[in-house]
């Protein structure tokens, strides 16, 4: 965990990121808010609201006497959501900073392409 944001935004990104590159699929029971607030070392209650909070997104459901299961369609929903954040906010901090920086279109699509290049083999 780091000061960047509430510690209870972070727990939901990290759940969020296991869900969308697999490590929980629809209908996967998560790990229980307890062990959440121990794997973390937070307070048991900023593991239940983050839980509580991806359950209001469609994103975790209960399952009585189970514990919080991953929603059918969730992955999508996560996906459709930090797709639209990376393009309307990371693309749009990028080309401001690359226009104050001088850096022009083509020289910034280039390092794109020279970065990825790099990291196809990863």
């Amino acid at each position: 965990m780091n000061d960047s944001q509430p510690v209870f935004l972070q727990i939901m990104d990290k759940i969020e990121s296991d869900i969308i590159i697999g490590v929980y699929k629809e209908d996967d029971l998560i790990i229980s808010t307890t062990q959440i607030s121990k794997v973390y070392s937070v307070n048991p209650a900023t593991a239940v609201k983050a839980v509580s909070k991806l359950t209001d997104a469609g994103i975790l459901y209960k399952k009585r006497g189970i514990g919080m299961c991953v929603a059918q369609g969730a992955r999508e929903k996560i996906t459709l959501r930090r797709r639209k954040i990376f393009f309307e906010s990371t693309i749009s901090a990028l080309l401001a900073e690359a226009k104050t920086l001088g850096i022009s279109l083509d020289e910034l699509v280039t390092e794109i392409k020279n970065k990825k290049g790099a990291t196809d083999n990863d």
